[in-house]
Formats: structure tokens, sequence, C-alpha cells
């Protein structure tokens, strides 16, 4: 028996219990066994190494089933050992883990103490050397160097610390180069060289609320938590993103999932929270939800785009921003973009996209053409060689030929700016071929 959940702690289930123990005790109440899933526990480490990088960049894998932070050099950070201690624990009971924790000047020694810990003190004790915190330990805690562990046992060596008293010469004689290089890097004597963590491009985690609702407001702090991880992730990483998912898992039933697209890539806790909140609102939960998790697989280099020195637009809200909170509101394909292309006649020079939002290059070509087109050009009346819209016409600035679509229906146009009597400038064109008169835009 490796671990049990609360209510089978309830009824005496203990981890090292045999099978028929831990069936005779849950014997009448609903249970279920489950046999170790070594892919599962892989990745659930690799996710946990993750949310450890915003601890230490210094993470590595111990043994398949551990996970070794080097916290000596963020201590200050963290504002002392006690503080970071109780982040760890309150950040892993949040996400649904139980940890045993050792802390000692080699990995080594830590994780034996992590495994040990109803034998000895898993913090250390001021002025307590690794050694005395060791001594009493038994060698068949050790789970390797089996042979020399046999050769010192017969010898009526058993404990670390009648290793560790024993002379150099005497434990090199007894037992291998191996074991005896494994004792310098139990106490410190000799040390080896860590990589830092490099973590994927990519970010997944979850929270546990310890309790179900079915209130939206409920699930905000939750969202914001995560969120505030997932960001500082994207800044430690100096990634971005323009896409994250929701997934929220109730107590019965389906899995519910919100997608939220920003208009361009960032890493903002409160602009992906405004978003989160926006979509959540309008999201029927019927279930209670017991957990959220936050995903994120495209990420990309971030691009940081220089401040005012002077804040003199601080107060104004960014187009981007009302964008998002429009489409949040809305629907994604509520808003779109206008974006131009390279053709000669005007009504084949812009499309719609909602997918995207990034700025277009500017052009060195300046035309005078009007913001506001027409979907179809109006005819202009013609009296006495005068032009009437609304009312006459006078004639400003002109013409300007475009000419296209020669090879199937060919397309010959004098466009022509004219203001009216009440000085609205439009844009008009006249067709070279039937030569009749045409409104196209007007002015702001």
């Amino acid at each position: 028996m490796f671990c049990c959940n609360d209510y089978a702690a309830a009824l005496g289930v203990k981890a090292g219990q045999k099978h028929a123990t831990a069936t005779a005790l849950v014997d009448g109440h609903r249970s279920q066994f489950l046999t170790r899933d070594p892919r599962a526990e892989a990745a659930t480490l690799s996710r946990l190494q993750q949310w450890a990088y915003a601890i230490t960049p210094t993470i590595t894998l111990w043994k398949d089933n551990s996970l070794q932070l080097e916290i000596g050099r963020c201590l200050l950070l963290h504002g002392g050992l006690e503080t970071l201690l109780e982040r760890v624990h309150s950040d892993l009971d949040r996400r649904g883990f139980q940890c045993e924790v050792g802390i000692a000047p080699s990995r080594e020694a830590a994780w034996l103490l992590a495994q040990n810990q109803h034998w000895l003190d898993a913090i250390p004790l001021p002025g307590v050397s690794i050694e005395a915190r060791l001594e009493s330990l038994p060698l068949l805690s050790i789970d390797e160097f089996e042979r020399d562990i046999t050769a010192l046992a017969k010898a009526g060596i058993h404990t670390i610390g009648n290793v560790l008293t024993m002379p150099s010469g005497a434990l090199r004689r007894r037992c291998s180069q191996a074991f005896c290089n494994w004792l310098d890097r139990l106490t410190a004597k000799t040390t080896e060289a860590l990589a830092d963590f490099k973590p994927a491009p990519e970010f997944s985690d979850t929270l546990w609320l310890g309790y179900g609702t079915n209130n939206q407001s409920e699930l905000i702090p939750f969202m914001r938590d995560l969120l505030s991880h997932f960001c500082q992730f994207l800044r430690n990483t100096q990634l971005e993103t323009s896409h994250i998912e929701w997934t929220l898992f109730p107590a019965q039933g389906r899995h519910l999932t919100l997608d939220i697209h920003s208009s361009d890539c960032h890493s903002e806790v409160t602009r992906w929270l405004e978003q989160s909140d926006l979509q959540l609102s309008n999201l029927p939960i019927t279930d209670l939800i017991e957990g959220i998790e936050l995903k994120a697989c495209e990420l990309r280099a971030g691009h940081h785009a220089t401040q005012d020195l002077f804040l003199e637009a601080k107060h104004q809200e960014p187009l981007t921003q009302l964008i998002d909170r429009l489409r949040s509101r809305l629907g994604f394909q509520a808003v779109s973009r206008v974006y131009s292309r390279t053709e000669h006649l005007p009504e084949h020079c812009s499309y719609e996209n909602s997918n995207e939002f990034e700025s277009e290059a500017s052009s060195t070509k300046t035309l005078k053409r009007p913001f506001w087109l027409l979907d179809t050009p109006q005819p202009i009346s013609q009296r006495n060689n005068q032009l009437f819209w609304i009312d006459a016409l006078e004639i400003i600035q002109g013409p300007e030929r475009l000419e296209d679509c020669w090879w199937s229906h060919p397309t010959s146009r004098d466009y022509y700016i004219a203001s009216s009597k009440s000085g609205q400038p439009v844009w008009i064109f006249q067709d070279r071929h039937t030569r009749c008169w045409f409104l196209h835009g007007i002015f702001s």
C-alpha cells in the first residue's frame, strides 16, 4: 500500500499496509484500488517542475519519484527558509499533493531525510551538522549498494553514524569505490555541478478548491492565483502568448472549457483575468466545480514595447484591451480589423480579419482617399454639365485614373475629389466606358 485518500485514512488505512489489511478495513464501503502509473507520475513531476521554476532555476528529478530544488541561493529572495517552506506546502496542498520535505547540503542527504522523517529531523537545526543528523539512520534505509551494506552488517556496522566514524583506509578495504564516493557526496565533502532547468515552451497548472461551487464569482480568486503563477512563468522564461485555455472540473459530468484569445501577445495578469471573468459570467454552470486547470501551449518569444518616459499615456487604455473586452462580451468573431492589400480598384484594396490584430507596416505612399467607402457606388445625376448628389457638386481635385481587369471585365475610371455646397468632401469617379458618374466614398 503506497498511499490513500482522506476517506480511506479515516477508516484506518495507512501507507505501508498490505493489500489484504486495507481491504479488510474498507470492507462494506465503496473502495477502489489502483496500481501505480509511471507515465502519469512522470507527467506530474514534469508539471511540478514548471511550478518549482518560480522558486529556483535549479530543479532536478531524483530516482524518478522525487523533485529536488536547490534553494541555497534564493533564500533571501523568498524571505528565509521558514517562509519558503510555508509557500511550498501551501502551493502543493492547493494542487492536491502531499509532500515529504528533506533539507540538507547534499542531494543524497536531502533524499534520505525526506524518506525517513519518522527517524530524523528533515529541517536542519542551528549548529547541527549533517553527520549528526544522519548518525542514527539504519544502513538498510539506503536502497542501493546492497553488497557493501551486507558486508558492513557482518562486521557489526548497522547505522550511517558507524560508517562515518570508521577510518578511511578500513572503509575503503571493506567497501567499493562507488560507495565511498557516495558517502563523500552524502556529507558534502565533494559536490557535483547541476545544470539549470530549462522549461518547455508550454504551461499547465491545476488548483483544487477543496469544496464544490457553481458560483462563478467564487472561482475568480483561484483563476487569479493560477494567472499570477502563469504570468510569472512567462516573465521568467521571457515568453508571451495570445491564447489560454481554462478547464473546469465538476464533481460529475463533463469538463467545461473556456478558450480565451487576446488581440496581441502579452503576460499581464489583469488583462487575462478580465477576459476570463467576462466569458465565465456567460458560461452556465449547473454542477459543482471542484478544480480549475490553466493551459497555454502557444508560447512565443516576448517582444517588450518601449514605455513612455513621462507616462503621458498611463491613463489611456490601449486599443488592444478595448478589443479584447468587446470580443469577450460579444464573441470572438464580432470584432474584426480592416487590412489593406495591393490592388488597383478601391473596393478590392481592403479586407476584414477577426483572427489577428497585428499592426501593419506603414506605407510611404500617401493617397488622398476616404476611409469610408460605399458597398456599392451610387449613381450621380448630371444636368447641363453640373453634377448633383443631394446638392450640386464642385470638383476640387483630380483626376486619378485607375484601370484593372483588362483580361476579363475591363475597368477604367477617373477619380475626383468633389465638394458639396455644405462643404462635405466626397470621392467620385467617371466610368470611361459608359461616361456615367458615381459616388464611391465620403471623407470624414
